[in-house]
């Protein structure tokens, strides 16, 4: 492995930390592939799963679009 190249999604730690799992896209290795960098590029925000605030897979703020998480939130006023 290269100097700098990692699996994309566990961070070439080879363990999803959210689940204390071996990554299923490097296999634990921590090797780059494209199927992690694939993932990545079209995944859903799993900001649920913390603190609805920050995505836990590529930490930029929240970036998903559904009825449970609105983007503009109203007053009931």
């Amino acid at each position: 492995m290269l100097e700098g190249e990692k699996c994309m999604v566990c961070n070439g730690d080879g363990i999803i930390e959210l689940l204390g799992s071996d990554c299923p896209f490097c296999n634990g290795t921590g090797e780059p592939n494209k199927a992690a960098k694939a993932y990545l590029d079209s995944h859903i925000c799993q900001c649920i799963f913390l603190d609805r605030k920050r995505c836990p897979l590529c930490g930029k703020n929240c970036h998903h679009d559904t009825p449970n998480k609105p983007k503009i939130l109203l007053s009931p006023e």
